[in-house]
């Protein structure tokens, strides 16, 4: 039996506290916040590493599944992602409307089939969960690892390179021509440039020093939040398929992936691998906290200037409160299974 990865795991639980940190951004107005602030530098230096969320998901995602086919069991296994995915429906729509009646019911196949609150992950996901097979068999048929980087590298041309140069026209119309140095019409399939990075790293065994990737680590934020007021008149100007999302992932992937990491502690070792094995949940449950929260906050604490020194406090306890609602569904689900299983035992039994 392979031994399971703990690195894995961790990258997991980092990349769904980043999720959690990335909505503080999202709900606090931070968006709309201009570089005059004196702390919107330290701030886009946190939110920049919180963008790489995403990424990080889809890179395990390609580094796990890389070997996969095309199977009946392979199509089997995406339903208990659906049901996971409607039963945390069920739920968040039941703290929107706070009663069950018709109009939830609505309310609540509006919500699936719209992939509304935080689910546009799940219709992302479903998509490349199906192509995932073609993905790996075409990565595969390149014989080099040079030919794979040579893939790679059109994929991040193709994918993230666009996103990046309208950061210039957006706040620039008069150069709106540097939009267009490269074709816009593929960057939405960032996902799978992610996906084949995670898959390529996977089969990568060369190690980089921890200084040279600190070292990275740095220059890629430094120069991003310091170039990043010259060509955008706000805070927002990156999206997770931006090239320097793109490379900070990386270097966030391969830090944690190649450290030498052991958890000795048994009760910390069944958190984080209860957390790395409910991410989808934790994520999605998170948007009732954040709704709730969030108004009340903003409300006492003012802009984000004021709240942001508060931010990590605040991005924790809702983590741990989204932690604390799946524990109590996996913990019913669990429960209601049981019950159901005694039920037919008890039927077969007087049968």
């Amino acid at each position: 039996m392979k031994k399971r990865q703990i690195n894995i795991d961790i990258l997991k639980c980092v990349a769904v506290f980043f999720v959690v940190g990335v909505h503080f951004f999202l709900h606090t107005n931070y968006y709309n916040q201009s570089f005059q602030y004196k702390s919107i530098f330290f701030s886009s230096f946190v939110w920049l590493l919180f963008m790489t969320c995403v990424p990080l998901f889809i890179m395990v995602t390609g580094y796990l599944m890389k070997n996969k086919t095309y199977s009946k069991s392979y199509f089997l296994k995406l339903f208990p992602i659906l049901g996971m995915y409607i039963i945390c429906a069920a739920i968040y729509t039941f703290f929107d409307k706070r009663q069950l009646d018709v109009d939830y019911l609505y309310s609540l196949i509006e919500n699936i089939f719209s992939f509304s609150h935080y689910s546009w992950y799940v219709n992302m996901y479903i998509g490349l969960y199906l192509l995932i097979p073609l993905l790996n068999n075409g990565f595969r048929s390149l014989n080099t690892k040079k030919m794979q980087k040579l893939v790679l590298i059109i994929l991040v041309v193709l994918t993230s390179f666009p996103s990046t140069l309208s950061i210039v026209s957006k706040s620039h119309p008069s150069l709106d021509i540097i939009a267009h140095l490269v074709p816009d019409f593929w960057k939405e399939l960032w996902p799978i440039s992610y996906y084949l990075m995670g898959s390529y790293m996977s089969s990568s065994n060369n190690r980089i020093k921890p200084r040279i990737l600190f070292l990275s680590f740095l220059t890629i934020e430094l120069i991003t939040i310091t170039v990043l007021p010259f060509v955008s008149n706000e805070s927002l100007g990156l999206e997770f398929q931006a090239l320097p999302v793109f490379l900070l992932a990386i270097v966030m992937f391969k830090s944690i992936l190649q450290c030498q990491l052991s958890i000795r502690n048994h009760l910390f070792e069944k958190v984080i691998l209860f957390i790395s094995n409910n991410t989808l949940p934790i994520y999605l449950l998170s948007v009732i906290g954040d709704n709730y929260w969030y108004p009340i906050l903003m409300s006492k604490m003012g802009d984000f200037s004021h709240i942001f020194p508060y931010s990590f406090f605040i991005i924790l306890s809702l983590f741990i409160q989204s932690v604390f609602l799946t524990v109590i569904v996996k913990t019913l689900m669990y429960v209601i299974s049981y019950g159901i299983k005694k039920v037919k035992s008890r039927k077969s039994m007087n049968t």
